[in-house]
């Protein structure tokens, strides 16, 4: 950035605002090919930049700012327009709303909500990253291609399950984005963030226990308290990928569980859930032994952000909530009562800590800031949905081929192998799971102990997939690699595997025989 250049820094923080940014003036130096003078803004902590303004005068003063080097520099992807942003923003809000009416009352047009989350894509599809439009663009190939051969064969899929099928599962996320709205930006006087294997393992369960509840969001607030001065290591992306993948296991706020449940109607959240959480608990236990026996790196000089438990009694009250409504009722799915709940739990919050007007400028940061930044799980769900709606499409119209006659344990955990195998091969996991639903359709399986297989392996291949949600926002918002988080992951996943295949048999034997 600065070839050609002589460079002042200044780090600066704005009113309200937990993530300094540097203001970098460059004058061209003498015999250089560039005759004005340029001011660039650089984000903390991945260094992102964008021009500010070119033509300075040549004699502007300097002596206000200290010289410094500058950083290297990562380009942004460009976001789409601000206005285009706001209005993708209210398309998702308004999706939300008419989703949340459509499980209350029949009268609301099914494709009413599919329809204003394809059109919120179409405006933040500029912003996207590259690897995102291909993933997208890859899988509705795949199922146009489907549907088409699908149909000339005699098929007829309704247009409902083309761009709807995981609209339940977008609603929900736009949902718990509500969330955040809870997190006070930091103080700028906060304390310098422990060290050491204790704090480790703190940190560990933090992200574990608040990503149950508000997904991705836990990890983006952790990481960018980390990364307030420092960049972050790679230590501490190895933690937050692993100990969030492994809430993948079990809670019904994360989108691959979401997906499990929606793709094997009639499975039993709870159930599920029950023999999730056992593997989670390994797993959390694998990495705090990791840490106590040396096998981390710098574990002495780790620097981690424990969560206050104050911080865990919002989110664990509604999924208390939500479990006991599912329990209560078989009206609404799990799905629908996060999606219906977490309004109401997050406006009653807001309004205790600061009445109408707190509620007014949350929401204002909602619409504006937060919806807009789901355009990588909008297309990655709403591709998922034409990939989905066409492998069904064309198996309906084949001959009925399935791999496996039945699920028993043993195909199950052959199933299950299929995920990290995959995602080695940055396959994403949904693309397993809509391949394979389909295909358990004809063998009368067992929806929850299917729904248990998909939720183990989409933590199990998140967690060395480097295309995965969790390492590509380690990567792009951090700087971290994401093909080393998850080359790294692959001991963590095949020591977690036998023990996913033991519940699996537990499962077959209990409710097998019953």
């Amino acid at each position: 950035m600065c070839s050609g250049y002589r460079c002042w820094a200044l780090q600066l923080y704005t009113e309200g605002s937990d993530r300094p940014f540097r203001v970098v003036i460059g004058f061209p130096r003498p015999g250089s090919r560039h005759v004005t003078s340029s001011v660039f803004l650089i984000s903390q902590p991945t260094y992102q930049r964008r021009r500010l303004s070119q033509n300075l005068p040549m004699n502007a003063s300097s002596t206000s700012v200290a010289h410094s080097p500058a950083p290297t520099v990562v380009p942004p992807v460009a976001p789409a327009p601000g206005g285009w942003r706001l209005l993708a923003g209210t398309l998702i809000a308004g999706m939300l709303l008419v989703s949340i009416a459509g499980a209350l009352w029949v009268v609301v047009p099914p494709l009413a909500a599919p329809l204003l989350a394809w059109s919120a894509l179409a405006l933040l599809w500029p912003g996207l990253r590259s690897v995102q439009r291909t993933q997208a663009v890859v899988f509705s190939t795949v199922g146009v291609v489907a549907l088409a051969w699908g149909i000339g064969r005699g098929a007829s899929p309704s247009i409902e399950s083309v761009l709807g099928q995981n609209q339940t599962i977008l609603s929900m996320l736009a949902s718990i984005t509500l969330l955040r709205l809870l997190n006070p930006p930091l103080d700028d006087d906060e304390p310098e963030l422990p060290r050491g294997t204790g704090t480790y393992v703190r940190s560990m369960f933090g992200v574990h226990a608040l990503g149950a509840v508000i997904n991705i969001s836990a990890v983006i607030i952790i990481a960018d308290r980390l990364t307030r001065s420092v960049p972050l290591t790679m230590t501490q992306a190895q933690l937050l990928s692993r100990a969030f993948s492994a809430v993948a296991f079990y809670s019904p706020f994360i989108g691959g569980v979401a997906l499990a449940l929606a793709y094997t109607p009639g499975s039993s959240a709870l159930v599920m859930m029950l023999f999730g959480i056992p593997l989670s608990l390994v797993a959390l236990g694998l990495l705090v032994w990791q840490a106590r026996s040396g096998r981390v790196d710098d574990i002495d000089d780790f620097r981690g952000y424990p969560v206050h438990v104050d911080a865990l009694w919002l989110p664990l009250g509604l999924a208390a909530a939500v479990l006991v409504g599912a329990g209560l009722t078989s009206e609404y799915s799990v799905l629908s009562l996060i999606t219906m709940l977490t309004p109401l739990v997050v406006g009653t919050a807001l309004l205790r800590r600061g009445g109408f007007g707190a509620v007014r400028r949350a929401l204002s940061d909602y619409v504006t800031r937060r919806l807009p930044e789901m355009g990588g799980e909008l297309a990655l769900f709403l591709a998922a949905s034409v990939l989905g709606a066409g492998l069904v499409t064309a198996i309906a119209s084949g001959s009925g081929w399935v791999p496996f006659e039945q699920l028993d344990a043993f195909h199950a955990s052959l199933l299950l192998l299929a995920f990290p195998l995959t995602s080695l091969l940055c396959v994403h996991p949904v693309i397993v799971v809509s391949v394979v639903a389909p295909l358990t359709g004809s063998i009368n399986a067992d929806p929850t102990f299917l729904a248990i297989v998909f939720a183990m392996g989409w933590g199990l291949g998140c967690a060395v997939n480097p295309m995965s949600g969790i390492n590509l926002v380690l990567q792009s918002r951090y700087g971290v690699s994401n093909w080393a988080i998850g080359r790294s992951g692959v001991p963590f996943s095949a020591t977690l595997y036998p023990v996913a295949v033991g519940l699996l048999y537990v499962y077959d034997l209990i409710v097998g025989q019953s």
